[in-house]
Parts: C-alpha cells; structure tokens; sequence
C-alpha cells in the first residue's frame, strides 16, 4: 500500500491559510474600532464646542437685554482691546450664574462703549450710543471656548 504524499501537503497549507485569513479579519477589526472611536471623539468634540457656544449666546443676550434700560451706566465703561482672547475675566467682566452642571465655567459679558452714531443729518436728529457687548462661554471643558460680540444701540435717552 503507497501512501498519497499530495494529501498530507495540502493539510498543512489549510492551517496557513486559515492563519492568514485570521490575521486579515483581525486587521479589518482593529480598523474599524480605531475608526469608530475617532468619529466618536469628533462627535463628543463638537458637542462640546455647541454647549461653549450656546453659553456664549446666553451670556451675549443677558447683556443686551442689560444694556437696554442701563445705557447711561455703561458709558464708562471702555471697550475690550482684545476681545478675540478675553478669558472672561477683568474690569467690567460680569459672570452669568447658568446653573448647568454640563459648564465648566459660568459665560461671563463685558460691555463697553464704541461711539456715537448720528444717523440723520438734520437739526435735532437722534444719535445714538454703540456699545460692544462680548461674551465668553465655555463647554464641559476649559479648552472649548467660544466668544461672541455684537454691536448694540439701545434707544437714545
């Protein structure tokens, strides 16, 4: 009786090639976890910058709706130099208590006289007084910050 060397040859390359097909899956595997745990940073990335921003708009609104009645006050007050980097803090910086734990800081406004604005060039037209009202907010975290500035001119006194 002869013994058939073919078969003994190809069960061995079953198992490499088994091992190769493993490896591949794995590899597909490990690729697609990388994948989904960076879209979900991005997600958790841009939730993040949505609350900073929202509590910007909140504090930018808050003083507006300050300004409006208290104009007089505010003309004291100058304008931020920089505002693209104000941290929320300072002279005239006031702090809105949101009272949202998802925050790491409370937004905070600043407002500060620009100008004065005289629309009409008639005798007797009204002019009034433009403010710079900026906001900062922060998200759940004190590296997403968003700030807000709006020009504003409350009705002339």
């Amino acid at each position: 009786m002869t013994r058939d060397n073919s078969s003994s040859t190809q069960r061995g390359s079953v198992l490499i090639v088994s091992l190769i097909m493993l490896l591949l899956i794995s590899l597909i595997g490990v690729g697609s976890m990388q994948s989904t745990l960076l879209q979900e940073r991005m997600a958790a990335n841009l939730h993040d910058r949505n609350i900073a921003f929202q509590a910007s708009e909140r504090a930018l609104r808050t003083g507006e709706l300050w300004l409006a009645p208290n104009a007089l006050s505010a003309l004291t007050n100058d304008r931020l130099a920089n505002p693209e980097v104000w941290d929320g803090t300072g002279a005239g910086a006031v702090t809105v208590v949101s009272g949202d734990g998802q925050l790491s800081a409370d937004p905070a406004y600043h407002v500060g006289w620009v100008a004065v604005f005289c629309p009409g060039l008639q005798a007797g037209a009204a002019c009034f007084d433009r403010f710079a009202v900026t906001s900062h907010g922060q998200g759940g975290t004190a590296t997403s910050v968003s700030i807000l500035q709006s020009t504003f001119m409350p009705e002339p006194l």
